[in-house]
């Protein structure tokens, strides 16, 4: 469940591509496309053993423990298809007209003609990228472009407006992981209904802009959460892992949050002298504080915490766990509400 950031590019639209990212990724390559075998796969071992290295046994259930989140995210997008399709040919029937004729009636035919003043703005944003172009020449694709952006966002608040009319119930639970928590730095109450743990890295720039939406949940659900972060510095960030170190030796002297707010409030300064000149800033112990970094002291800590997010499947950041549902990359507040809320009207606390 990555945020996707929608730019216009008109012909250039595969760039959009590279801007739909919301998290950073472990730089560990994805393997080539795996060619189905004439001859019938092995079955599994009766033993429950998927494999064995070295003796040491990989499970069935470590297997599909791994590859649970994208069977869900599988069966979830073809659920939000059948519900989308089961709605429309109720819809559709209840007013005795085809699901064609339903959508041109209540979303199509409703649409109005892009503003001047609307293709202004795009061509003015955009007109950089289409050097040679003049806005004549591309004004019909200005305007195809926002009749599309409407008409999408005029069926979702249609199809919303159905799922309301229709009391659409999703009974399909995701999956959960279990995630260890230990001594790492914690807000809000131990008793808390919901627990978010999150796995972050200090370098990350994703991981700064999801900084905002945190702050908006636990303000918001004050009480009922309780946040835990924890590390999963990445290796192609060349000062994470330390300042993930240095962190821990802030949070040693009871500063980690003043420490933590910090570093992602200006991720430049990940250096040791600038991590230095940070600690000193913030009233924390200067020669105590060097000494703990220069020291190595929580280099294990961390490493545990990398080692923890391996288990849970993390490979990119930040990545959120919330009661062990994955919420993965910055997402908005809304996208932690959803769960949130579920995850309290469960347990009777919403």
């Amino acid at each position: 469940m990555f945020c996707r950031k929608s730019t216009l590019l008109l012909s250039m639209s595969l760039l959009v591509c590279f801007l739909a990212t919301s998290g950073c990724s472990s730089a560990t390559p994805s393997g080539a496309s795996a060619k189905k075998d004439a001859t019938k796969e092995p079955a599994a071992s009766s033993s429950g053993n998927a494999a064995l290295v070295d003796g040491q046994s990989i499970t069935i259930a470590q297997v599909d423990e791994r590859v649970a989140k994208q069977i869900y995210d599988a069966r979830q997008q073809a659920l939000e298809q059948l519900v989308t399709d089961t709605l429309l040919e109720k819809e559709a029937k209840a007013q005795g007209i085809t699901k064609d004729a339903l959508l041109q009636k209540e979303v199509n035919a409703k649409l109005a003609d892009p503003a001047p003043a609307e293709i202004d703005q795009v061509w003015e944003g955009n007109k950089a990228r289409m050097p040679g172009k003049t806005k004549e020449q591309v004004t019909p694709d200005i305007v195809k472009w926002l009749k599309d952006q409407k008409g999408q966002q005029a069926q979702q608040s249609y199809l919303q407006s159905l799922r309301s009319k229709y009391k659409v119930q999703i009974l399909l639970e995701p999956p959960r992981v279990d995630v260890a928590v230990d001594d790492d730095p914690v807000k809000g109450p131990t008793s808390a209904p919901v627990t978010i743990v999150e796995f972050s890295d200090f370098q990350c720039p994703y991981c700064s802009r999801a900084e905002a939406a945190i702050k908006q949940v636990l303000e918001k659900y004050q009480g009922k959460v309780r946040f835990v972060y924890r590390d999963y510095p990445l290796s192609f960030h060349p000062f994470a892992e330390k300042a993930a170190e240095a962190a821990q030796c802030a949070n040693e002297q009871g500063k980690f949050w003043e420490f933590h707010d910090a570093l992602y409030a200006d991720q430049a300064k990940l250096s040791v002298p600038d991590m230095e000149a940070t600690a000193s800033r913030l009233g924390l112990n200067a020669d105590k504080f060097k000494s703990c970094v220069e020291s190595g002291k929580f280099t294990a800590e961390v490493t545990k915490d990398v080692a923890d997010a391996t288990k849970a499947g993390v490979n990119s950041t930040p990545s959120f766990f919330i009661n062990g549902i994955a919420v993965v990359g910055a997402q908005g507040p809304e996208a932690f509400s959803e769960v949130i809320d579920r995850e309290l009207a469960k347990s009777g606390s919403k």
